[in-house]
């Protein structure tokens, strides 16, 4: 919830029209005859100046900031805006910006009324002091982070940080700590089935809820579809081991499904990597032609793959022992990646020599089924990469990249 704008800006406008309030209830506090000495008669220009330049600051700010996300948008793929979107820098700026409008708003009506006399004027003036300094603040704050918005580097960056969180979580707790539901598992063929409320991506899968659900119902249960697949209608989410299941426990389970319309990067490692994979396309194509940038996310994801190697620390016993979970397959990893950056760039050299660079360096480090994974993608990368290039050196040298000579 923090990481939606309108979320900050309500925290932020509650606080400061509570301020103005609380600067009345302080007035007991000055002593008398300070009013005159600091000028707090000065308080209504202040607030006024404060109102008109902080509605301009703000409407400027929101300008900037779709700009920026239109941009990003446009050159380095649609899903970007979802990183964009979740920038808490910006929307703790604007909050502040729209708070201190707010703040002027209501002072300058309450300063009308006879609630504020001579000494609530001074603990008002000492507040709109406090106000313009965290003003100052954010302006600087502000033309700071404008240097990145929406620029490659930062926007990537934000990507890489946000996957790296979920692929860590999901190293630290297999299946999130539930038990993996591999294809050897047999579901209960008569179960009770648990139905998606709507449409949608499946943004997270609140394992825990499910985990005491069971404990209650004293059975097990089965999760058929994984963090990101898009459900319809109706469609099996769960399935537990017993048809003597409650209406209300069933209710209970389908909450434990977060779907909504879009997908995000918080249990979705998936999602995060394929924005990236997004982004070296996008410099790909004929329209950009910028391969460097593609080097540059194949480089990044070579070390943000490394993440998905289970932890040597991680739990063998799940936490949640009545939760079956379908495991993360490490091919997967591998498909929204360096596959699709690879078909794209079958026919520029230096796009398939970093890639088999990046999946060398996995490979060297990985272990188990991310390692296979990681050689099985490098042959695909291999026969895409002697079949797209032209020239009869360019393929050699791919041949003896590939054999890590």
């Amino acid at each position: 919830m923090l990481r939606l704008l309108y979320v900050r800006i309500i925290l932020i406008a509650a606080l400061s029209l509570m301020s103005v309030p609380l600067a009345a209830l302080l007035g007991d506090l000055i002593p008398p005859g300070l009013a005159d000495r600091i000028g707090a008669a000065a308080v209504d220009p202040i607030l006024a100046t404060l109102a008109t330049s902080m509605l301009a600051v703000t409407t400027f700010s929101l300008t900037v900031m779709t700009g920026a996300h239109r941009a990003a948008w446009s050159q380095w793929g649609p899903r970007t805006h979802v990183i964009l979107k979740d920038d808490t820098a910006t929307h703790s700026i604007l909050a502040v910006f729209v708070g201190a409008y707010l703040f002027a708003m209501s002072g300058m009506v309450l300063r009308r009324t006879p609630i504020f006399g001579e000494q609530e004027s001074v603990a008002l003036f000492a507040m709109t002091m406090v106000v313009i300094a965290l003003i100052v603040v954010s302006i600087i704050r502000w033309i700071a982070h404008l240097e990145d918005l929406g620029s490659f580097g930062e926007t990537l960056a934000q990507v890489e940080r946000r996957t790296a969180v979920s692929l860590r979580a999901l190293a630290r707790t297999p299946c999130y700590g539930a038990h993996a539901l591999t294809e050897e598992i047999a579901l209960p063929e008569n179960g009770q089935v648990i139905g998606a409320r709507g449409p949608g991506y499946v943004q997270q899968i609140f394992v825990e809820s499910l985990q005491q659900l069971a404990s209650q119902a004293e059975g097990r249960i089965y999760v058929t579809v994984s963090v990101g697949d898009y459900v319809q209608e109706g469609q099996e989410l769960a399935r537990f081991d017993t048809r003597e299941v409650s209406e209300e426990d069933a209710s209970a389970a389908r909450r434990a499904f977060a779907i909504e319309g879009a997908r995000t990067f918080v249990q979705d490692p998936l999602f995060g990597l394929s924005v990236m994979g997004d982004m070296a396309c996008r410099a790909l194509s004929p329209g950009i032609n910028d391969p460097a940038t593609a080097i540059t996310v194949i480089d990044r994801l070579s070390s943000l793959l490394l993440l998905a190697e289970p932890e040597r620390g991680a739990r063998d016993a799940p936490d949640c022992d009545r939760i079956w979970l379908r495991p993360l397959p490490a091919e997967a990893l591998f498909a929204e990646t360096f596959d699709r950056i690879a078909r794209d760039g079958a026919s520029v050299i230096e796009v398939q020599l970093a890639v088999q660079r990046a999946l060398a360096a996995v490979s060297a480090r990985a272990e188990g089924a991310l390692l296979q994974a990681a050689r099985r993608s490098a042959a695909r990368s291999l026969a895409r990469g002697l079949e797209g290039l032209s020239g009869a050196e360019d393929r050699e040298r791919l041949q003896r990249a590939s054999l890590g000579s």
